[in-house]
């Protein structure tokens, strides 16, 4: 077996201390990290910010990165301890935002135009990204690469990550295979925990959200030759009005001048008045041609679950939700996660090769489960020596709906906006080199001599000193 650690390229394994170096790999689009205890026992000079730092076995890379954190730890007169921590190349991969919009591109060419106008200099690469469809239309603005490529990811059903060879892989979710599968002959791992949970199971999903416009409707009322107030159902958006067929200006009740009116709205009230206090004849028909607020509410179940084990129902407020559809998603999403029991766990093994977002299928007739879960956190500690720990924590695939719709709201107040083109920065530049040098001087250097008097001087406004 060959180990080495290497920063800028200078192994520097001697100087790691034995058994401290533990690398988190984490789903969702989080970052690795490394964290170790360094020691310069090779006289090399200690590491730098933005050192990069990789971890290397058998040819195989198990890490690899750049020092973002170092802590200073003095022990002695001469022994310092350095507390480092790393990030994988996504700190390089997400120096620059995107602002982009794609039409009628496959998944594949919008990565690769990505990393060669906003990667540029990094050396990321995407060999391994594999097309899947053609998008009709995506925009990204002001989004990290990282989240333009989950986002694409989202819209297709695949997935990616960055390697530790800085190229990027994007490809169909069942080909990223973990290094085993877990059976009742797998010898590979220990310590497997299986947790089954169906506290919080919800299968028939209510969600109300905000509001949205209604079609214009008109509704008619007939005057009674006295009648200066006509009420209305609702409160009005977008109102107009007619009088025996006459359309009559509108202004707003207590904002607006009446004198250049014909009718005044009152809009919280729920009326529209006339302006001038004079009522319509009798049997004249009025119009009323208005939009109003209808709430957002949507119910969703899953069949499958009610019928297995009974109906439970659950309710969301959000106010957040603005349309049907994402009322509809919000609620799906909460079925995917809880329709059914939640079955998560970990198990620990030796064996490299575990990643975040790969997928494992675990059959054991004992526990009664025989499905694909999702690696979601892959914890490696150093044992020494080149050898290492796994602590690889799953969950079943259905446990990320509620994840990705919250990810997605979040997106969408940026996402909406209408780029142009032709924008303009207003860019901020720091000064460099330049100062303004001041100077002072003595207008004269005499003395005056004594005795001294006031040139000006009232009383109350000055003392002796």
């Amino acid at each position: 077996m060959t180990y080495s650690i290497t920063i800028n390229a200078v192994d520097k394994t001697n100087c790691i201390e034995n058994k401290s170096i533990q690398i988190t790999d984490e789903s969702n689009d989080k970052p690795s990290s490394l964290t170790c205890k360094f020691f310069d026992q090779s006289g090399a000079g200690d590491p730098e910010l933005d050192d990069e730092i990789i971890v290397t076995k058998d040819g195989v890379r198990l890490f690899a990165g750049k020092i973002v954190k170092a802590e200073y730890n003095r022990l002695g007169a001469s022994e310092v301890i350095f507390n480092l921590t790393a990030t994988d190349y996504t700190r390089d991969l997400d120096r620059n935002l995107v602002v982009e919009a794609y039409e009628n591109m496959t998944d594949k060419a919008i990565i690769e135009h990505i990393v060669a106008n906003y990667c540029q200099g990094t050396g990321i690469s995407t060999d391994n990204v594999i097309a899947g469809v053609t998008i009709n239309k995506i925009v990204f603005n002001y989004v990290q690469p990282s989240q333009c490529f989950r986002k694409l990811c989202e819209l297709t059903g695949r997935s990616w990550y960055l390697d530790y060879d800085k190229d990027v892989h994007y490809f169909p979710l069942t080909t990223a295979v973990a290094p085993f599968n877990i059976d009742s002959t797998t010898g590979d791992y220990s310590g497997l925990k299986i947790k089954k949970d169906n506290t919080n199971v919800r299968n028939r999903v209510y969600v109300r959200g905000s509001t949205y416009l209604s079609d214009a409707v008109t509704i008619s009322q007939v005057a009674d030759g006295e009648q200066t107030v006509f009420l209305l159902p609702n409160k009005p958006h977008n109102f107009s009005m007619k009088v025996g067929g006459v359309t009559k200006s509108v202004g707003i009740l207590n904002i607006d001048d009446p004198a250049g009116y014909d009718y005044m709205l009152n809009y919280q009230e729920k009326y529209v008045e006339s302006a001038n206090g004079t009522p319509p004849a009798a049997t004249t028909v009025m119009e009323f041609t208005f939009q109003y607020d209808i709430p957002i509410l949507v119910a969703v179940e899953d069949k499958d679950s009610i019928e297995d084990i009974g109906q439970f129902e659950f309710a969301i407020f959000d106010t957040n939700i603005q349309n049907l559809d994402d009322a509809r998603s919000r609620a799906q999403a909460e079925l995917t996660d809880y329709a059914n029991a939640i079955i998560d766990g970990s198990f620990v093994t030796l064996t490299d090769g575990f990643r975040a977002g790969q997928y494992i299928h675990i059959d054991l007739a004992d526990y009664g489960i025989d499905e694909d879960y999702l690696i979601q956190r892959v914890n490696a500690k150093s044992l020494g020596g080149g050898q290492y720990s796994y602590t690889v924590s799953i969950a079943n695939t259905r446990k990320l709906g509620i994840i990705l719709f919250l990810i997605k709201m979040l997106e969408n107040d940026k996402n909406a906006l209408d780029l142009d083109p032709n924008e303009v920065v207003d860019e901020l530049f720091e000064p460099s080199g330049q100062g303004i040098e001041i100077s002072d001087s003595l207008i004269s250097d005499s003395l005056i001599e004594p005795p001294f008097k006031w040139g000006s001087f009232k009383w109350g406004l000055a003392e002796w000193s």
